[in-house]
């Protein structure tokens, strides 16, 4: 019992607790409104959940929420689909089963935002704001709420920044046996890793190795259920560096700034005060050079993808440590602006 209430009320449960809250409410919302039929991503991983590969050559091999979300169905599925509401368009109970996966796996990656940002700030106030900017990004409840495996792949890039922030070992090799298998485009920050981890690179090379073999057994393994050349997906992904054109007219167009604008919405205001106090820059320099070099993948990876603001919400854990610091900094001052009133309106002794 004394080990259950030290788990309960640590601060990482009140976290967890704190991001589960904020985020199933607006999930919720999100998978209730926006039809699975008019994206393609959650057609596929809503197939690879009942063990469909016959899939996008791309995205089948991206198991691993898929399979719990299966899970989940497999268990309780009956009582799911007797709750159906009537005006739901889908299958209710594989639905429900992905939003409980993509809630847990989103309220986990809050714990590691705040941690970041608090290793960041040392401000607890500051990195309560920190997380509060990502829970309420609108792509947080799209995510968490509907059909897709984008939550595993931001819980992978927190362990990354978290991991290379604080030293530790064992973030960063979880997230090279993790990272693959959440998405592919882990190999955009995959050499962030090796260079700037603290692992002697002997190690590293031997960890992506194994992680390498495991991958592509596990890839060989469903081209073979699924009747596809070994190969297809491969040609495939490289298809997408001719996206890059197409991106840059859409990231400079009105559609493109509101799909910016729609990753941070009006806590971009918060910038104002730094430009004001000229600390911006000095906001800036504090982060490191993985950080830039993530941001720049990040950055190449919307010009790919068709979906910028989707790829552009990777983003959100760096923009949150920015918006800890400028609040942190206006925190400081006015305590410090309090205790020089104090100390005037004090009668001399």
């Amino acid at each position: 019992m004394k080990n259950l209430s030290t788990l309960f009320f640590s601060r990482e449960s009140f976290i967890f607790l704190f991001s589960l809250a904020v985020i199933h409410g607006v999930s919720f919302q999100a998978m209730d409104m926006l039809t699975t039929a008019a994206n393609p991503d959650s057609i596929t991983y809503l197939g690879i959940a009942e063990l469909d590969f016959n899939q996008s050559e791309i995205r089948k091999y991206r198991v691993i929420i898929p399979f719990l979300a299966g899970i989940i169905n497999f268990v309780f599925g009956n009582l799911f689909e007797s709750l159906s509401p009537w005006t739901f368009e889908g299958d209710f109970s594989l639905g429900v089963s992905f939003l409980i996966v993509n809630n847990l796996v989103m309220a986990l990656v809050g714990v590691f935002v705040f941690k970041y940002v608090f290793a960041h700030t040392g401000h607890f106030f500051a990195s309560m704001l920190g997380l509060v900017s990502f829970l309420t990004c609108r792509w947080t409840g799209v995510l968490a709420g509907t059909p897709l495996v984008d939550s595993l792949f931001v819980l992978v890039i927190l362990l990354v920044l978290l991991g290379l922030k604080t030293n530790n070992r064992r973030m960063l090799i979880i997230s090279i046996f993790l990272g693959p298998w959440a998405k592919e485009s882990f190999l955009f920050i995959a050499p962030i890793l090796f260079f700037y981890a603290s692992i002697k690179k002997t190690k590293l090379i031997f960890y992506f190795f194994v992680s390498g073999v495991l991958v592509f057994s596990g890839r060989f393994f469903i081209d073979f259920m699924s009747e596809t050349p070994p190969l297809l997906a491969l040609g495939k992904d490289i298809r997408h560096l001719s996206y890059i054109l197409i991106g840059l007219k859409r990231l400079f167009s009105f559609h493109g700034v509101y799909e910016v604008f729609s990753v941070t919405g009006f806590w971009i205001l918060l910038i104002l005060p730094a430009v004001l106090n000229k600390k911006l820059k000095s906001y800036l320099n504090e982060f490191g050079g993985y950080e830039w070099w993530f941001v720049v993948s990040v950055l190449f990876q919307a010009l790919i993808s068709v979906e910028i603001a989707r790829m552009l919400f990777l983003l959100t854990p760096v923009l949150a440590v920015l918006w800890g610091k400028i609040v942190m900094d206006f925190f400081n001052k006015d305590q410090q602006s309090n205790r020089i009133y104090i100390t005037k309106q004090t009668p001399d002794s």
